[in-house]
């Protein structure tokens, strides 16, 4: 069965995170689904202002292009008077979303507390991408190769970068950064 992922706004604030959330997704397609709300858009929007104040304009566009062309579903609405347990009061909205979206996970880099003190009363998860991209290519391993050869392409274009595996630990996941250099490994023996 398909799940349904809420993302919450520091997974796509993250371009590492981000970047290989999406190309997991389109490598999987039957894995799982990707959804979020404007509130979450408007989250990332506004770190990415607040991190880089005179950056061009265009680069917000992009990213929340980006977003929206890779999710499987934006949520118009949530209620605004569900019971609330996370002790972040302002993620009452990513709670909010992932019980109207009906989501099975939700994924983010916070303390899973900030969203709910009361996970067994939820009908989510909630989950950091470092375990979610384990999970994903636990249950899938050939795809690791392919998304990784790409964003070699991708990224040896840029003129300074991390390697891979060093994005991702900074990223906050080490254990998949640890399975990404495996693969890296893999990459360079072969012919």
């Amino acid at each position: 069965m398909t799940q349904r992922v809420f993302v919450d706004a520091n997974v796509l604030f993250s371009k590492t995170l981000m970047d290989w959330l999406f190309l997991l997704r389109e490598a999987n397609p039957a894995m799982f689904q990707v959804h979020s709300t404007e509130d979450v858009f408007a989250e990332v929007i506004a770190n990415m202002r607040k991190k880089c104040p005179t950056a061009p304009g265009h680069r917000t566009v992009q990213r929340a292009q980006l977003i929206r062309e890779n999710l499987d579903e934006v949520l118009k609405d949530f209620p605004s008077d569900l019971d609330f347990t996370g002790t972040d009061r302002h993620d009452y909205h990513v709670h909010a979303g992932a019980v109207s979206g009906r989501a099975d996970l939700v994924l983010t880099c916070n303390d899973p507390h900030d969203i709910t003190t009361t996970p067994e009363t939820e009908p989510y998860e909630v989950i950091h991408p470092d375990e979610f991209f384990i999970l994903v290519t636990d249950s899938n391993p050939a795809c690791a190769i392919p998304i990784a050869r790409r964003q070699i392409k991708y990224w040896s274009a840029k003129s300074s970068h991390l390697q891979l595996d060093q994005a991702l630990l900074k990223a906050g996941c080490p254990q998949f950064a640890s399975r990404i250099r495996e693969v890296l490994t893999q990459i360079a023996q072969l012919p």
